[in-house]
């Protein structure tokens, strides 16, 4: 009995040493165990311990998978510059210099958009602006950029202080026209004015236009409040053809300028006063009746003229010879007219206390006003003062009107004159397509007058056939041919 109980021991240990390591390996393979049973011992079982082996590892693929940034596609920004060695910035950072005109910088096309971008170069202005938009990929976007070289103002020479001009009109938005250049719309403001006087003129649909002269002070706003009138219902016209012989005869109609001959005039219905005159021929007046709808002709032969006059101009007080006769003296202005002239050849002399006398031969021209100048010289060493002179400063709108004082030429709006006489004087502006306008203006002795002259435009001229016959003429016509037949008639 004990013997058998010691053989079964032996045997129980035996199984143990063989089941622990088969246990373990198990566990390592990742062999679910099974569920504790009853144990049957087999004792043909070879007892010699199992050879663990290393478990099996499926091989795996690794695939790597690149994702672009976003904004990695490039496109080009062109930056075009007129001076080479000049720095590009975007948004302050250095990019690289302009070379042959140009510097192309590669950026993101969906990068963060660039908001300025800067030229500069030492010794010129800066240039600054954006993009219209940010390059897609493999697309350019130019952008062009000018500077300028600076420029050194001499410090014995104080900057120019400047002005403005402030204008609201009535009604609002109004276009604004200064010196004839469009501004823009009103309110609005002119700024960096030089000081002077300027032509205004405000415009608006539907409105009768409107136009001022404005003086421009340094470090002053000046105000422009033009108040604009519904403009009226055009008028109907008649018009009169107008000819002369010879042509380019000048034509006025109550007193305003027109044109030359041949002419047609579109008159307002009524009662009008048409004065034709040409150098060298007498001048032609007379009166015509104008209805509306209704044309005319108006056909003129000028007579040769055979008397002129003359204007002539010196120091007040001056005695005026013509043909070695006393013809007058002249005013306070230093001026002195004379009409009824002989046309031809005259000899002029001019003279004054304490002066040496002016001597000319002038000719006069027939049907002609002709300015004479006699500018007169001190006598003695110590020769008397010549007065002191004034002057006009004459704006007009539009500008560039010609300007004649005393019927002699000085040039063209904005214009200032500063030679004349103290005394009365003759202004006449003369422009293209406007009525000449003439006025008499006072100069006084060391001061510079303003004078602002706003044109009125001229009638456009129309063309018109000649007036059909008349029915008395028609009749008359009818008549004779009646006649005619009957006597041809009674011969047969």
């Amino acid at each position: 009995m004990i013997k058998k109980l010691l053989i079964f021991v032996l045997v129980l240990t035996l199984c143990m040493i063989v089941v622990a390591p088969l246990a373990a390996g198990a566990g390592a393979s990742g062999t679910i165990p099974l569920e504790p049973g009853p144990v049957i011992i087999d004792t043909t079982t070879d007892t010699t311990a199992p050879t663990l082996t290393e478990p099996i590892t499926e091989p795996t693929t690794e695939v790597t998978i690149t994702v672009s940034p976003v904004g990695s596609e490039k496109g080009w920004i062109d930056v075009y510059g007129n001076v080479d060695g000049a720095t590009v910035y975007f948004d302050g950072n250095a990019k690289g210099t302009i070379t042959g005109g140009i510097l192309s910088v590669a950026v993101a096309s969906m990068g963060t958009p660039i908001q300025t971008i800067t030229v500069s170069k030492s010794g010129y202005t800066q240039w600054a602006g954006g993009l219209s938009h940010m390059p897609s990929a493999n697309e350019h976007v130019a952008v062009y950029a000018t500077i300028n070289p600076l420029t050194t103002i001499p410090t014995t020479i104080p900057p120019v202080t400047t002005g403005s001009i402030y204008t609201q009109s009535n009604p609002n938005g109004a276009a604004i026209y200064l010196n004839g250049n469009f501004q823009g719309y009103a309110p609005l403001s002119i700024p960096d004015l030089y000081p002077g006087t300027y032509s205004m003129k405000a415009t608006l649909s539907g409105y009768t236009p409107d136009t001022a002269i404005i003086n421009v002070y340094a470090g002053q706003t000046a105000t422009y409040y033009p108040v604009l009138i519904l403009s009226p219902q055009p008028r109907q016209t008649g018009t009169v053809y107008v000819t002369s012989n010879p042509n380019y005869a000048s034509v006025s109609v109550d007193g305003t300028y027109y044109g030359k001959t041949p002419l047609t005039l579109s008159l307002y219905p009524g009662s009008h006063k048409i004065a034709i005159s040409l150098a060298g021929y007498n001048d032609y007046t007379t009166y015509v009746g104008v209805a509306a709808g209704q044309s005319q002709n108006l056909p003129v032969t000028l007579s040769t003229a055979i008397f002129g006059s003359f204007t002539l101009t010196s120091v007040p007080g001056a005695t005026v010879y013509m043909d070695s006769a006393v013809v007058g003296t002249t005013n306070s202005a230093g001026n002195f007219r004379q009409t009824g002239i002989t046309s031809g050849n005259h000899l002029f002399k001019v003279t004054a206390s304490g002066y040496n006398d002016w001597m000319n031969t002038v000719y006069i021209e027939a049907n002609t006003v002709t300015s004479i100048s006699a500018s007169l010289t001190p006598k003695g060493s110590s020769p008397t003062p010549v007065p002191p002179t004034g002057g006009l400063a004459i704006a007009s709108s539009p500008t560039n009107a010609a300007v004649y004082v005393d019927d002699l030429p000085r040039g063209n709006t904005p214009l200032t004159v500063t030679d004349l006489v103290p005394g009365d004087h003759v202004v006449r502006l003369s422009s293209d397509g406007y009525l000449d306008y003439t006025t008499t203006t006072t100069v006084t002795s060391g001061q510079t007058a303003p004078l602002a002259v706003t044109l009125t435009v001229a009638p456009t001229p129309t063309s018109t056939s000649s007036p059909a016959p008349t029915p008395v003429l028609v009749v008359g016509v009818l008549a004779a041919a009646l006649l005619i037949e009957g006597y041809m008639r009674r011969r047969s």
